[in-house]
């Protein structure tokens, strides 16, 4: 599996001017892949047709069947896997979170939608019907699903309002949220937006570099502890988790390149300057350590939902 499978799929929705992709996947069929731990910028919508599955996301274990609904969040790490008793076919929905609003809504994605992608305690949500919000998560998936199968004149602008009566829903499901000043609020998101943005600009650039949470917080002109705050509160992780991530992330690249180096090369290159550590920290990313993820990719590899 090409480690920037999902990288170039943003990319491709994103310049398409249409960030929404509907798909199947099916693991029904005795040697059904497995969808091993992957991430993506985009949100995801689920809906289970057939059959049984498992789904972790981050730690949560999912045991999924017929007819239920998942919301994955952005970013949040998840694999699928088929049941003893047969796996399941499913409708996986992808979409790109500046679709909801359209870039430039400042003030409403600080209301509505960062609330919900920036929350670490909501990595998904499972509906099944036996939930008393279950037809109202039903009846706008389907017609999600139904107009993006089908694509009838101003399919794009159906879908869009669809998506916006399912995240209204989602958004409901958030914990309380105080109504103290929405305008200082919007400010604040705003402000941690831009921080976080250039930090991670920095970070790409120097990652290979020993860099320390001072060069990111001193790139962006703010304190140790404001940096980590504004990282937390718009990506769910510290500075040097987030460039942790970044560097295995990197490191899995030149493998899949199939580059000549050995482990200990690649972890030097990718800015660990021990092999000991980046393996640590290479299984806890991945779920496997690099030399088995080398081999694995030496392996046919089914595509990823």
């Amino acid at each position: 599996m090409d480690p920037d499978f999902y990288v170039k799929r943003t990319q491709k929705l994103l310049l398409s001017g249409y960030p929404i992709e509907l798909s199947t996947f099916d693991c029904t069929l005795p040697d059904a892949p497995i969808v091993h731990w992957h991430w993506h910028d985009e949100i995801e919508f689920q809906y289970v047709v057939k059959g049984n599955a498992y789904i972790t996301c981050n730690e949560k274990n999912l045991s999924v069947s017929e007819g239920d609904i998942i919301f994955v969040n952005q970013a949040v790490r998840h694999f699928i896997t088929p049941s003893e008793n047969g796996g399941g076919i499913f409708y996986c929905i992808v979409v790109h979170p500046s679709f909801l609003l359209g870039y430039g809504q400042l003030e409403l994605e600080s209301k509505y939608i960062s609330p919900v992608i920036s929350s670490q305690a909501f990595s998904c949500l499972h509906i099944t019907s036996n939930n008393k919000m279950y037809q109202q998560f039903l009846v706008p998936l389907t017609q999600l699903i139904t107009l993006n199968t089908e694509h009838p004149v101003g399919y794009e602008l159906l879908s869009k309002s669809y998506l916006l009566l399912l995240w209204k829903l989602i958004y409901d499901q958030l914990p309380t949220i105080s109504p103290s000043s929405p305008s200082t609020t919007a400010r604040t998101a705003n402000q941690d937006a831009y921080r976080v943005k250039q930090a991670i600009l920095y970070i790409q650039e120097h990652f290979m570099d020993p860099i320390t949470l001072a060069d990111i917080s001193d790139a962006i002109l703010v304190s140790k502890s404001e940096c980590c705050r504004c990282f937390k509160r718009v990506t769910g992780l510290s500075p040097i988790e987030y460039l942790m991530r970044y560097r295995i992330m990197e490191s899995a690249k030149y493998m899949y390149r199939k580059t000549h180096e050995s482990i200990s090369e690649i972890a030097g290159i990718v800015g660990f300057n021990n092999t000991s550590y980046f393996n640590k920290v290479f299984k806890k990313t991945m779920g496997c350590t690099p030399t088995e993820y080398r081999q694995s990719l030496q392996e046919e590899q089914p595509k990823l939902t």
